[in-house]
């Protein structure tokens, strides 16, 4: 087929705008094909960054600096008084003492004899127990308690008395016979009474400790003030002995009435619950006591001992002393701020979102406690403020908790012209 010169003369003025055409189009293809692929390449999610180690974390930093200072003050708190003492939080295995020499501990012995009994034979809170009747031999204790002036109360040969009413008469007026009767019953007598003793006092790493004989009523009955202290802590755990420790007088019957507890800070100082008094003369005025406290929120209860005084006023009053210091070895320490600053997140634009608690935490911390916090940063998406990022993890002495870790500030995508002009960053050449 022929064409005119007409025809090929207006085919020659097509191409140009045939070839434009195609190159606008070819043009056009690969830039929506590349604005496509910028548009739907994923982008890796934002840097988290803590803003401080472990190691230098302002809130650890303070409050192992209050841990130090809280165990100074409690040593101090002891090196200020005139005798030998030590205290010590029930709960808590430290102790602080100015003197580990063994004294005589009189009848705190008492509360030995009781804890050994009561491991051999068990007693409920609210039974009575088995019952002992009072045999000649019993008597003869009673007699020769009477004859050292020790504090005893006779009874009828054949009287029965329940375990309950032993125990009551030997840790409220501090009566021998009646302790001496139990623990020949439950314990034994002699070296047998002292051998158990031994072996109890080493399965409860009370090193100073040894009883020849179960009432207080020997001077070679030994402790140290601050193994006094552990001997309490073991006490106050044992509900038998917390329930009548704290008891101020009881009603007893056989002609004996009324009797007190000979601890003299009971009903007298506010919180105290006991414990024991001992008192002769080699041991002196002794006391150990325990009083229950709130520290900044916190429920606690202290242990205070007391050896060598050279009277009961004298006893009382450094005791108190002693409860009194304690309380101001006691910190409540903030171990998270509320929308505390604790990391950052950094997008592939640069832009730096403040991570931050959602909440807040603090622990009350006693002499020879520690408390810590561990921040983790798991991982941060594209999306709203406050979304979950982490979290705070603190543990103190009274457990473990956690704090949530969010976003300040929405973390936005970067926009599509962003995502254009940043081909190297969004497709990771860079």
């Amino acid at each position: 087929m022929r064409t005119t010169p007409a025809a090929e003369q207006a085919e020659k003025r097509r191409r140009p705008g045939r070839a434009w055409a195609i190159g606008l189009l070819t043009t056009g293809l690969v830039l929506g094909g590349y604005t496509v692929a910028c548009a739907v390449t994923p982008l890796p999610d934002p840097k988290l960054t803590l803003a401080t180690s472990i190691e230098e974390d302002p809130a650890n930093l303070a409050a192992a600096a209050a841990a130090e200072e809280l165990t100074q003050r409690a040593q101090a708190t002891v090196d200020a008084q005139r005798g030998p003492a030590a205290i010590g939080w029930l709960g808590s295995d430290e102790v602080w003492s100015n003197d580990d020499t063994p004294r005589p501990i009189a009848s705190i012995s008492k509360l030995v004899t009781v804890l050994v009994g009561l491991e051999r034979a068990p007693l409920a809170a609210d039974e009575d127990g088995p019952v002992h009747v009072w045999s000649a031999e019993d008597a003869a204790r009673t007699r020769g308690y009477q004859a050292l002036s020790g504090i005893a109360y006779p009874i009828p040969i054949g009287t029965e008395v329940t375990t309950r009413q032993m125990l009551t008469l030997s840790l409220l007026p501090s009566a021998n016979d009646f302790m001496a009767a139990y623990a020949a019953e439950t314990i034994g007598e002699g070296e047998e009474f002292s051998s158990a003793v031994a072996e109890w006092a080493k399965r409860n790493g009370l090193g100073s400790l040894s009883l020849a004989e179960p009432t207080g009523m020997d001077e070679s009955n030994v402790a140290s003030a601050a193994d006094v202290v552990r001997i309490a802590k073991l006490a106050l755990n044992e509900p038998v002995i917390a329930e009548l420790i704290r008891t101020p007088s009881a009603e007893l019957p056989w002609g004996i009435g009324e009797v007190t507890n000979t601890n003299p800070l009971l009903t007298k100082l506010p919180g105290v619950i006991g414990l024991k008094t001992g008192t002769s003369g080699a041991a002196g005025s002794n006391l150990v006591a325990a009083q229950e406290a709130n520290a900044n929120g916190r429920d606690v209860v202290r242990v205070a001992a007391v050896l060598g005084r050279n009277s009961g006023p004298e006893r009382a009053h450094d005791t108190s002393t002693l409860f009194t210091g304690m309380g101001d070895a006691t910190r409540q320490v903030q171990l998270v701020h509320p929308e505390e600053l604790v990391g950052t997140a950094t997008t592939i634009e640069g832009t730096e979102i403040p991570l931050i608690a959602d909440g807040g935490a603090a622990a009350v911390l006693l002499a020879g406690e520690s408390a810590s916090r561990e921040v983790t940063l798991d991982a941060a998406s594209w999306g709203p403020a406050r979304q979950r990022v982490g979290s705070i993890a603190v543990t103190t002495p009274e457990g473990t908790s956690e704090v949530p870790v969010v976003a300040a500030e929405r973390i936005a995508e970067p926009d599509l012209w962003w995502r254009v002009t940043h081909p190297a960053l969004v497709f990771g050449w860079a």
